[in-house]
């Protein structure tokens, strides 16, 4: 440790000369003072990843970011990382006691339902996912259109995962023709749900899309041809596991939008981000590298939820998760530290109850706990000239187009018996 600080000392007089010489050759530009709130303060970049019903965690890890005052000024999300994500982008300051509330609401029939008759961009599944129902409330603008990615007070990407045209082909043909769901009844309006063979064999199929052959991971959210996608149906799309969970968009304006994202791509069908990128920090990087934020100085922060952890509720799914966990091997360097949730709720666990929901935040805010000191210290500004001081740039929030929560939390109609209770965790 001498040996280090003595050599970064015999670095500061470089580093000056460096610095000057760059203010003088871009004086027209920016001034050195410019400079130095470029170079001083950093960005909180924070990628959310997927697990399905583990990522209740993640409510919690913000609440504790929140609670040190670490508002993102970035979200990336795949699969359940992207509703996360997409809830705590939704407005600011975020209400997260509010949002605790709205996710106990949740329940089996709200976000899940009998499988479609029509497929043209999501991929054929056991059920259909309801999440754009579930969260219309949620994500619906006063003047009652549906909120757009550009609508959010957070700048928030989705990522999904796009089936190259060549695999697609090579599907089987469950995956492909929506017929074969009516010859298996799976379009019947009263179907049970639970982890039965078939969901399980297609969780274990799944794996198969795990593969950069078969999939191309697609940021949904800060491009020109995407900016305009509903929230609700982003979100969606990043959490529909390939033949299991099918999503398809009820908002026309979004059908020419969506076609023109697999065509520009040269993908056959849009599902679950995670199976692309599962926690994307190197896509994170890319879109800040590219101006998403206006610069570059930012610290990423990833939460995971899916990991192999030795527990009866993961046990079973321990290789999806060893074939999610190689894709970190790309994505760990660019992280500046990475939060991996352990215990979580199982990750087929979709709808959570009420103390179910209590136990995973109180898990996800001791995890983050951990991690405050760390990004605190990132996160600390930092000037060439010590007797300097100077405010760091205040955060203009943007006007919020969100619907007041209390307005949502009201729209929410609870179960009035517990036959209702019953029905609403068991038959879609």
């Amino acid at each position: 440790m001498r040996a280090a600080s003595a050599v970064l000392g015999t670095l500061a007089d470089d580093q000056d000369v460096q610095r000057r010489a760059l203010a003088e050759r871009h004086a027209s530009r920016f001034s050195p003072a410019e400079l130095d709130a470029e170079v001083g303060h950093k960005k909180l970049v924070t990628v959310l990843g997927g697990g399905g019903g583990a990522g209740f965690v993640y409510i919690g890890g913000m609440q504790r970011l929140l609670e040190a005052g670490q508002v993102p000024d970035y979200l990336v999300g795949s699969s359940i990382g992207s509703v996360m994500g997409s809830v705590m982008a939704r407005s600011l300051p975020v209400p997260i006691e509010e949002y605790v509330a709205w996710a106990k609401t949740v329940s089996y029939r709200s976000i899940l339902g009998p499988e479609q008759l029509r497929r043209r961009h999501g991929l054929t599944g056991v059920f259909s996912l309801r999440f754009d129902l579930f969260a219309e409330a949620l994500f619906t603008r006063p003047d009652g259109e549906q909120m757009r990615m550009t609508d959010l007070a957070i700048p928030f990407d989705a990522v999904v995962a796009g089936v190259r045209r060549q695999s697609f082909a090579a599907l089987p043909a469950k995956f492909r023709h929506q017929e074969l769901a009516v010859l298996k009844l799976r379009t019947l309006p009263f179907l049970p749900i639970g982890v039965g063979p078939e969901v399980a064999a297609r969780l274990w199929q799944a794996a198969a899309f795990i593969d950069s052959r078969v999939v191309k991971a697609i940021v949904v959210g800060g491009d020109d041809l995407t900016r305009n996608v509903n929230v609700v149906d982003a979100a969606s799309f990043s959490s529909a596991i390939p033949g299991v969970l099918h999503h398809e968009t009820r908002d026309p304006q979004m059908l020419p939008i969506l076609d023109e994202v697999m065509a520009a791509n040269d993908v056959a069908a849009i599902v679950d981000g995670g199976t692309a990128s599962n926690v994307p920090v190197e896509l994170a990087w890319k879109r800040i590298r590219d101006g998403r934020l206006g610069t570059r100085n930012a610290c990423y922060l990833a939460f995971d939820c899916f990991h192999p952890q030795w527990d009866p509720r993961h046990l079973w799914l321990a290789p999806i998760a060893q074939a999610i966990q190689l894709q970190m091997v790309r994505n760990l360097p660019y992280s500046d530290h990475i939060v991996r949730f352990s215990p979580t709720l199982s990750p087929v666990n979709l709808a959570p109850s009420r103390a179910s929901i209590d136990r995973a935040c109180s898990w996800g805010h001791k995890r983050v706990d951990k991690a405050i000191p760390i990004t605190s210290a990132l996160l600390q500004p930092i000037w060439w000239d010590e007797a300097a001081t100077a405010d760091p740039p205040r955060r203009v929030a943007a006007a919020s187009v969100a619907s007041p929560m209390s307005e949502v939390l009201s729209a929410v109609a609870p179960p009035r018996n517990k036959f209702e209770r019953w029905r609403n965790r068991y038959i879609t």
